[in-house]
């Protein structure tokens, strides 16, 4: 009787260190990647991810991110600014070791990132600028005043006067920037434009074409769209069309969309100033890893652009990214 109850005894024990030994790889398992470092965690808040250009760029990081065993954790703040301030805070209550950060405003977001650097988090702005650079360690951003430019550089080669609808972001600096180097491209020209009117429409297709649309009822007399990015342009034309009138109007964006090129390819859309979604992404998570290795990075990456027409879009594919 009493060796029964020294076997249970010694049985229980045996299944209880099992049982912890378990624990501890389970947990050793999911801190540590393959070659035994510890997993680190990279926080990423988008201000959209209604939007391809951005889920490419994400994809870019995600492989690098994995593939080094560690753990990325993407945000989609669906274009609202106090959400986006709320992940970025999660972020830093969860102790991420890196936040990137793609901000819906670039001023906004500033308060929440002055709580990243007061916990030593560093934090990479991505596609867009935020306000105070000092917050961030390092930002990858495309040549965005000059893709305003470009465009109308183009313009001008096509006309010596304008009507112009433009589309706008104002929290955006992507999108302020571009707008503005578009204008102040013209203006340092002396290029005539009526400017009909600055609307807001967030970069979103689905709120671009019903303020479109509005503006048609009141006005047809538009002779150019210029918009901040390649989504808000198809909001545009769409609304151009119905009303039979995409031929006769000039319609520019910025991205480089693979519809985008299929437009300009159809003669339907004018022209597109391109990002890489790709080079941004690579270039980010280059300078994460440095960032985390404790190297000195270059405060500033800017990705170039280049802008596609009819003339050059069979340069290019019309179902990818550049």
């Amino acid at each position: 009787m009493q060796v029964k109850k020294i076997i249970l005894c010694v049985g229980c024990v045996s299944v209880a260190v099992i049982f912890a030994i378990s624990i501890v790889l389970l947990f050793y398992s999911r801190n540590k990647n393959e070659s035994g470092k510890a997993k680190r965690t990279i926080g990423a808040s988008y201000m959209t991810m209604n939007n391809p250009y951005f889920e490419v760029i994400n994809e870019e990081i995600k492989a690098v991110v994995e593939n080094e065993g560690d753990v990325l954790e993407t945000r989609d703040s669906a274009m609202d600014a106090e959400v986006q301030a709320e992940q970025v805070e999660g972020f830093i209550d969860e102790k991420v070791d890196c936040i990137l950060i793609n901000a819906v405003d670039w001023k906004a977001i500033g308060s929440s990132l002055k709580k990243a650097k007061k916990a030593g988090i560093p934090v990479i702005a991505v596609d867009t600028l935020v306000y105070d650079q000092s917050l961030v360690d390092g930002i990858v951003v495309s040549d965005n005043y000059e893709a305003g430019a470009q465009c109308a550089k183009d313009l001008m080669k096509r006309k010596k006067k304008g009507k112009i609808l433009f589309l706008v972001q104002s929290e955006n600096k992507s999108a302020i920037d571009r707008i503005k180097g578009f204008k102040e491209t013209l203006e340092k020209a002396g290029w005539n434009y009526e400017n009909i009117g600055d609307i807001e429409c967030k970069g979103q297709l689905e709120v671009s074409q019903p303020l479109v649309e509005n503006v048609l009822t009141k006005t047809k007399d538009i002779d150019v769209v210029v918009a901040l990015n390649d989504p808000s342009a198809m909001g545009a034309m769409a609304a151009l069309d119905a009303e039979h009138m995409l031929s006769d109007v000039l319609v520019y964006g910025a991205d480089g969309s693979p519809e985008a090129k299929t437009m300009i390819y159809k003669n339907r859309m004018t022209a597109t100033a391109a990002q890489s979604p790709r080079i941004t992404g690579k270039k980010t998570v280059e300078m994460l890893y440095k960032i985390l290795a404790g190297k000195l990075v270059e405060s500033q990456y800017i990705v170039p652009v280049r802008l596609i027409t009819r003339d050059n879009v069979e340069d290019y594919s019309l179902s990818g990214w550049q």
